[in-house]
């Protein structure tokens, strides 16, 4: 195979995962919009998903460390986080396909 084919099958694979990870949504529900700033703003929200599962203990937790990489946001809206991820993300939610 070609160099020239190699990089076009390279570039190929590296736009369908960048779009697949682009089509990860939250689940609708109050304060999507302020879980998708606040977490978007670093990483991709797949990794939300990642950490889908977790009680509202696990989800402060993960709050803690994000905010110790560097996120801002106000007590409100760590209040709001918790709400959501816990109610759509928490132990009983189950994923979208």
């Amino acid at each position: 195979m070609s160099l020239t084919v190699k990089r076009a099958l390279m570039l190929a694979v590296a736009a369908l995962l960048s779009r697949a990870a682009a089509a990860t949504e939250l689940p609708d529900g109050p304060n999507r919009d302020v879980v998708a700033r606040a977490c978007g703003a670093c990483h991709d929200l797949e990794m939300v998903f990642d950490a889908a599962g977790q009680d509202r203990e696990g989800w402060t937790g993960t709050i803690d460390e994000m905010t110790g990489y560097g996120m801002k946001i106000s007590p409100q809206e760590r209040e709001q986080m918790l709400e959501y991820l816990t109610r759509f993300l928490g132990p009983d939610a189950r994923r979208p396909h």
